[in-house]
């Protein structure tokens, strides 16, 4: 029987035998890749569209609450798509989107954010580095809440689900693990006082983090729930800086300190502490990942 806790590596793979040369075509990893963003991209641009039509013919506060159902909307049209995708061209039911033990891991990944970043934050706040200025508007957590949803899924979807998945059914898991964390890491270099050692941090710590959280199930819903609530925490909670972005919180900090303890402009991710606690965990997502035999070979030597 099928184990509950997790999919197996191979349920992700096409349940498709190619006859033809386009069928071959077809079912190429990185034809698969294109076929899948060329699906999902309308939807984020719709949503876009219908809420600047909303910012247009509503009063500013309706068409915010508007604005975070089409957040929740956006989400729903790319799991829908995504499931469509798999069953037409991966002939397979979309494992890694399914909703068996959603609420479970979605938990575990959120509060395992929270006590890290409050652990990152009390370091500071006991060092003399992080201090409360003031206390912002609770609108401000409820912008935030939904704004990091859509950026949280939408992100793993892409780099985990799709970039990460598809990658390692040519090359392999480790070459997968390295290619997506570099893809991640740089995606994020154009963000306001990003630097080679930024860009590094996200790459060591987070990337490894999440692709090995996403092996460990072969589901989204850890890993999102993680990035969810570690932006939304980071920024819209205790104030510090989302990838060098500053964003609405409830909030408004004083940081003064290392920036190798603090993160400085950049973020709790640039932080040592932040490094090291991620980094030790992504080991032991690591080691039970290879005891349940999740490790994918390169496809010239499966």
């Amino acid at each position: 029987m099928k184990n509950l806790f997790y999919n197996k590596s191979s349920d992700l793979f096409p349940n498709v035998i190619p006859q033809s040369g386009i069928e071959k075509f077809i079912q190429f990893p990185l034809i698969r890749l294109i076929i899948i963003l060329i699906l999902l991209a309308p939807s984020p641009i719709i949503f876009r569209i219908i809420r600047d039509v909303f910012n247009k013919i509503f009063d500013a506060a309706l068409s915010l609450y508007l604005g975070y159902l089409l957040d929740v909307l956006l989400i729903i049209s790319l799991v829908v798509i995504y499931n469509i995708y798999t069953k037409t061209v991966e002939n397979r039911k979309a494992h890694e989107l399914s909703f068996n033990k959603f609420s479970i891991e979605l938990g575990f990944g959120a509060a395992l954010a929270v006590i890290a970043i409050t652990f990152f934050v009390i370091v500071n706040y006991l060092l003399g580095y992080y201090s409360i200025e003031k206390f912002n508007s609770f609108g401000n957590v409820v912008f935030m809440f939904f704004d990091q949803l859509k950026v949280g899924f939408i992100e793993e979807l892409l780099f985990r689900v799709i970039l990460f998945k598809l990658t390692e059914e040519i090359l392999g898991s480790w070459s997968a693990i390295a290619i997506q964390g570099v893809l991640f890491g740089f995606a994020h270099s154009g963000n306001p006082n990003a630097s080679i050692y930024t860009t590094i941090a996200l790459i060591i710590a987070f990337s490894i983090f999440f692709a090995a959280g996403f092996m460990m199930t072969r589901r989204i819903w850890f890993i999102f729930g993680f990035h969810w609530f570690w932006n939304f925490f980071q920024a819209g909670i205790f104030g510090i800086q989302n990838s060098g972005h500053i964003q609405p919180s409830l909030i408004t900090p004083n940081i003064d300190g290392p920036i190798w303890i603090t993160g400085g402009d950049w973020g709790a991710e640039l932080s040592v502490i932040s490094i090291v606690i991620l980094f030790s965990v992504s080991l032991y997502f690591v080691k039970i990942v290879s005891q349940r035999n999740q490790f994918i070979t390169a496809s010239w030597r499966r």
